[in-house]
C-alpha cells in the first residue's frame, strides 16, 4: 500500500520529506540523496518515495517499491502549447481541464517513476485509455489516479491501494 501525506502549508521540500520520514517511519535525520535528474531517495532504506507540489499543496508518496507521483491543481486552464504536444489519440480523450491534467500528471508520474526528465521523454511517452505507452508500446506500469480538494493526482508504480493523511 502507498501512503500519501500532504499539506497546504508553505514548506520546504526536503524539510517536508524529513518530517514525514521521521514522524511516520522512524527515520530521524534521513540522509536524502538526489539522482542525477533530481529524484530524491534514501541511500540506505527499505522505502521509496516521491514528492510533488502544485499551487500551495505539497504531497509525498511513500511505499515499499519505486513510485512516480504527480499532482496538478484543477483551477488552471489547459495550456495550448502543451496541449499541442499531446498525441492525436490523447487529444481525442481530452475534453475538459480535468482530462488535460489527468493526462499531464500520468505522463509526469511515469517520467518521475523512471527518475528521468520530462523534456527528454515527452515525445516518447503517451497516456491513452488509462495506460502508459512508450514509443507506441505499452509500458506495463499501471497508473492510479484520483482527485482531492481541487487537485488531480497520478501514481505510477504498480500500487493498487493508497491511504491519505493531511499533515
Amino acid at each position: 500500500m502507498l501512503e500519501i501525506f500532504y499539506t497546504k502549508q508553505p514548506v520546504q521540500s526536503d524539510a517536508f520529506i524529513a518530517k514525514i520520514l521521521g514522524k511516520y517511519y522512524n527515520i530521524p535525520n534521513p540522509a536524502i540523496c538526489k539522482s542525477i535528474h533530481g529524484k530524491p531517495y534514501l541511500q540506505k532504506g527499505k522505502i521509496c518515495f516521491n514528492l510533488t507540489h502544485s499551487k500551495g499543496l505539497t504531497a509525498l508518496a511513500v511505499g515499499k517499491h519505486e513510485v512516480g507521483f504527480d499532482c496538478e491543481s484543477l483551477s488552471g486552464k489547459p495550456r495550448p502549447a502543451v496541449l499541442g504536444k499531446f498525441t492525436e489519440r490523447e487529444k481525442g480523450e481530452i475534453s475538459s481541464v480535468q482530462d488535460f491534467y489527468r493526462h499531464w500528471t500520468a505522463r509526469e508520474s511515469y517520467v518521475k517513476y523512471l527518475g528521468e526528465q520530462l523534456a527528454a521523454l515527452w515525445r516518447k511517452v503517451e497516456f491513452f485509455g488509462g495506460k502508459i505507452y512508450v514509443r507506441g508500446e505499452e509500458a506495463g506500469v499501471p497508473v492510479l489516479q484520483f482527485d482531492l480538494d481541487g487537485y488531480t493526482f497520478s501514481i505510477c508504480g504498480g500500487y493498487t491501494r493508497y491511504g491519505i493523511t493531511q499533515v
